[in-house]
């Protein structure tokens, strides 16, 4: 385009300077808009087509499958125990914590007594689900049985604890305990039963086994013994409560449907926990406290090492043996009340339910007063104060001559025995794990959960015995006598 100035062949005709102005300005503009546009070809020649829509389809997928891969880290942290941070204040996520923990630990129990009131009636049914001989060994299996796996799966409790996390083992140990359970319900023969009630006993161990745990994880050791005795308040409520709701579910609904609907709600308490986490994640106590713990002597020690040295702390040894004194006077009261109510004193099988059921709300009672005693004294001198307490039980127990009002103080005093031996060494044994650098809680849980089962299995095994050849005033006596005798070694403990 040749936009230079220049005159008509006629020569008369001459343009104004305005119209020339004009003509120059349009010559210009066009001149640059052609330009432009050829470059603008030359760079959609030699450049590859851009999908602008694909383009940004693409970033946006990345972007939604980014954030939904670490929603799902997110979560699986949580539950692991390593979640980000919360906005629910600190205190309020530790009362969360127990009261996951206790209501664990209400469930738990809730399953296991939920038989007592039944067991007999299945058993004496016509077989398979029953048996025609022999009826009171195979209830003395059936009542072991549980013992015995919980015994044998708590060391396997505290090595999952260590290797995932306590809130691992909680919330598989509560799944574990709602499949046993729903199993207990589609059981055909005695031996389904009879395996279904393992099950929940080396549930339970895990479930002890995380529980006390993750309490002693989140909470430090100013608060720890309130927390420990709530916790143990929740047990005692479902052990208060699982006879009577056992008989009144089974006489209007069945062993079937009460045992399915025992097990919804175990399940549906496992819903609750993943939920709970996820809001609230527990955050460990143990971070915060640095000039209690050396946490790198924590870190790299291991599992074996830890557990050969919780074996050869003279403490934490003298803590078990008393949880082993305190449930073996226990295992052997429990059966022997039965029989000296019924034969000595002619009690009907509704008044003997209402006396044992002392104890359970002794228990219940004395667990959180204890807890929060253990919070502002020594929890040794607590823990020996139980342990005089459980011998004046056996004491009354021999003393019931004198009338039935002494074997009331007798359950009483094991009840509360119970109650603040429970709270004040749990809380104790998680002290002396900080205090001499043990490592993870959880194996001095699984040692003190063999002990509980293990005073369980033996005093009846020793005390009934004793029973049989001297009567059950001296089978009681002499289980009783180990309690006193640890007494001395517990008041040591600093």
């Amino acid at each position: 385009v040749n936009c230079s100035s220049h005159h008509d062949e006629d020569e008369d005709i001459q343009p104004s300077s305005a119209e020339w102005f004009r003509s120059k300005l349009r010559c210009n503009a066009m001149h640059n808009f052609m330009l432009g546009s050829s470059t603008m070809l030359l760079l959609s020649a030699t450049l590859p087509p851009i999908d602008i829509n694909n383009d940004w389809a693409i970033s946006a997928k990345r972007e939604v499958s980014s954030k939904s891969s670490n929603d799902s880290s997110s979560l699986l942290t949580t539950i692991r125990g390593g979640g980000s941070k919360s906005s629910i204040p600190q205190t309020r996520r530790r009362s969360l914590v127990v009261l996951l923990v206790a209501t664990a630990l209400f469930n738990d129990m809730l399953q296991l007594t939920m038989l007592l009131p039944i067991i007999h009636t299945l058993v004496s049914s016509p077989p398979p689900l029953g048996v025609t001989n022999n009826k009171e060994v195979a209830l003395g299996l059936f009542f072991a049985s549980k013992d015995i796996c919980q015994m044998m799966s708590a060391p396997f409790a505290g090595v999952l604890c260590s290797k995932f996390s306590p809130h691992v083992a909680l919330i598989s140990s509560i799944l574990g305990l709602g499949v046993a359970t729903f199993v207990f319900a589609e059981a055909k023969t005695f031996w389904q039963l009879l395996l279904a009630r393992g099950a929940q006993g080396a549930a339970s161990a895990a479930v002890l086994c995380g529980g006390l745990s993750l309490i002693a994880e989140t909470h430090p050791q100013n608060v720890r013994g309130k927390a420990m005795g709530y916790a143990q308040s929740g047990l005692a409520a479902g052990m208060l409560m699982g006879p009577l709701i056992g008989g009144l579910l089974f006489e209007r609904m069945g062993r079937k449907n009460t045992f399915r609907f025992a097990a919804g709600m175990v399940l549906a308490n496992a819903i609750a926990m993943i939920m709970l986490m996820g809001v609230a994640p527990p955050e460990s106590s143990r971070d915060k406290e640095n000039d209690n713990i050396n946490k790198k002597v924590e870190a790299d020690i291991s599992l074996a090492k830890s557990s050969k040295q919780l074996l050869r702390n003279f403490d934490i040894l003298a803590v078990t043996a008393s949880t082993f004194a305190i449930h073996a006077v226990v295992g052997v009261i429990k059966p022997l009340s039965q029989v000296v109510l019924d034969k000595e004193f002619g009690v009907t099988m509704v008044k003997r339910s209402f006396i044992i059921s002392i104890a359970t709300l002794a228990f219940f009672i004395a667990a959180p007063i204890a807890g929060i005693l253990s919070d502002h004294m020594q929890r040794s001198h607590l823990v020996a104060l139980s342990l005089v307490l459980m011998s004046c039980s056996s004491a009354f127990f021999a003393l019931r001559h004198l009338g039935l009002w002494a074997f009331y103080v007798s359950v009483a005093l094991l009840g509360v025995a119970m109650g603040v031996q429970k709270s004040s060494s749990q809380s104790l044994l998680a002290d002396l794990v900080d205090k001499h650098e043990l490592g993870e809680y959880s194996m001095v849980y699984a040692l003190s959960d063999v002990a509980d089962s293990l005073g369980l299995i033996i005093g009846p095994l020793v005390g009934l015995a004793l029973s049989q050849m001297y009567g059950p005033s001296v089978g009681v006596l002499s289980i009783g006598i180990p309690c006193l005798l640890l007494t001395p070694v517990m008041l040591r403990i600093a």
